[in-house]
């Protein structure tokens, strides 16, 4: 049986979506991505994505792959896609990858950008002190929302910091196998809280610890947020890796 996979990536506004998985009755970046692909395959249905994003989250590069029965021109596609929601979805790249190329299955880390409009009065290094306590491997759960039943809640933080990225801006940076659902925006909001009140630099680690929803904050807004980029492992790799669900 042929079948022929691509891979896509894609930068969109998520303003006016209600993020991007498909919800009956609601806008959303797949389904628009769905709409767009109906001129060039018959019958598509959906896409497979690297990382979910809520409600008024945006993307730099999230990674989107489909499968067709036939062999398709990606030029079309891309055309497709840039004409659907020209001021919100850009395709950035399409290509034709191996067949076991999953956009979900296939990726080792993702990356979140979360910037702050601030004039001076957060301490940046305060903040940097407590999330980079939060790198390594551990339970999140005290900074996700709507967690499934019975779904893991244990990640691994690859890398966590907050700089001073201009006069009125700091820059969270989170790299993690996977994040739970609100868990980029809760850090923040999180450790913006424990900076104002001098807490101590395992402050977060103590809270994850603790692993008690309401003794973190509400999510930050949603929309200083975005998915910066998601990493795969070299083909390689990916070869001798077993066919398991991974975090995220």
């Amino acid at each position: 049986m042929n079948r022929h996979t691509y891979r896509m990536t894609i930068a969109y506004d998520g303003t006016g979506f209600a993020g991007y998985q498909q919800q009956p009755g609601q806008r959303t970046v797949e389904g628009v991505l769905v709409e767009g692909m109906a001129s060039v395959v018959q019958n598509f249905k959906r896409f497979t994505c690297g990382g979910r994003t809520d409600r008024g989250v945006h993307a730099l590069a999230q990674v989107v792959s489909f499968y067709t029965r036939t062999p398709i021109d990606p030029r079309a596609v891309q055309t497709a896609i840039d004409t659907i929601a020209p001021d919100e979805i850009v395709c950035r790249d399409i290509r034709e990858v191996p067949r076991w190329f999953h956009a979900r299955f296939s990726a080792v880390a993702r990356r979140y950008v979360y910037l702050l409009s601030d004039r001076g009065e957060n301490d940046v290094a305060a903040l940097d002190a407590l999330v980079r306590a939060l790198e390594g491997r551990r339970c999140f759960s005290a900074f996700a929302r709507d967690t499934p039943a019975g779904a893991s809640t244990v990640r691994h933080m690859m890398r966590a910091c907050a700089r001073r990225d201009a006069a009125d801006l700091v820059r969270f940076e989170f790299v993690a196998n996977g994040f739970l659902r609100r868990q980029v925006r809760v850090m923040v909001a999180t450790a913006l809280r424990e900076a104002s009140r001098d807490a101590h630099n395992d402050s977060l680690v103590q809270l994850a610890a603790q692993g008690d929803r309401r003794s973190t904050e509400r999510p930050a807004a949603p929309g200083a947020l975005y998915l910066a980029g998601i990493d795969y492992a070299p083909p390689e790799r990916e070869k001798l890796r077993p066919a398991t669900s991974p975090s995220g």
